[in-house]
């Protein structure tokens, strides 16, 4: 096998990797793309949204993260990192909200590996541990788009919500701005059905 090889299943923990970030020097308002695979999602809102926004992309598999800075790399209001977005996203974002005065819009996790077992539930990209840290720093009204193929993962993950305290959980149907991956086209031909929902860090 290739070095380059892409798994579909990442062990986030495995990954120690750790980056710091000074922000991009304005305070345009930000979204954040946790799990980026091909970027689909990501060029949809750059399309959508242009240079009114900047973007955080964040692709834990190596391969992919290298790509996503080659499709990228002519957009100066894009920045892309690999590795555990649970340890890294305080140092991702914080300076551009201190230093910068920049609003987290959206925080986008789109389709993240469900790691079923009980055991594994610490791996999932939206945990308790995550939950604890961004509650310290990050603005409250931030707001939270959370999308999934797998009922039993978005049912456990609106209990995590609930037990933590968090109410203002909202349902949807369409996808945010229209933009469609071809990992979810692919779950629609299927005949597989979309969980969606929005939350903020307010109780």
């Amino acid at each position: 096998m290739g070095k380059n090889r892409v798994r579909h299943h990442v062990n986030p923990l495995s990954d120690r990797s750790e980056y710091s970030f000074n922000g991009f020097g304005n305070d345009r308002p930000i979204f954040v793309d946790i799990g980026a695979d091909r970027g689909e999602f990501s060029a949809g809102l750059i399309a959508n949204f242009g240079d009114t926004y900047n973007y955080i992309v964040l692709e834990i598999r190596q391969p992919l993260a290298q790509r996503l800075e080659e499709r990228f790399a002519h957009h100066e209001n894009v920045v892309v990192f690999a590795g555990d977005a649970v340890r890294n996203l305080r140092s991702l974002l914080l300076q551009s909200i201190v230093s910068d005065g920049a609003r987290i819009a959206t925080i986008y996790i789109n389709f993240p590996d469900p790691w079923f077992k009980d055991r594994h539930h610490k791996r999932r990209v939206l945990c308790k541990r995550l939950l604890d840290d961004v509650r310290l720093w990050m603005p409250l009204d931030t707001e939270w788009v959370y999308q999934t193929d797998q009922k039993m993962l978005f049912d456990d993950t609106i209990e995590l919500l609930q037990c933590e305290g968090f109410s203002r959980i909202t349902f949807f149907d369409e996808p945010p701005h229209n933009i469609r991956t071809k990992w979810e086209k692919a779950k629609i031909v299927n005949g597989d059905r979309i969980y969606r929902m929005q939350f903020t860090l307010q109780s």
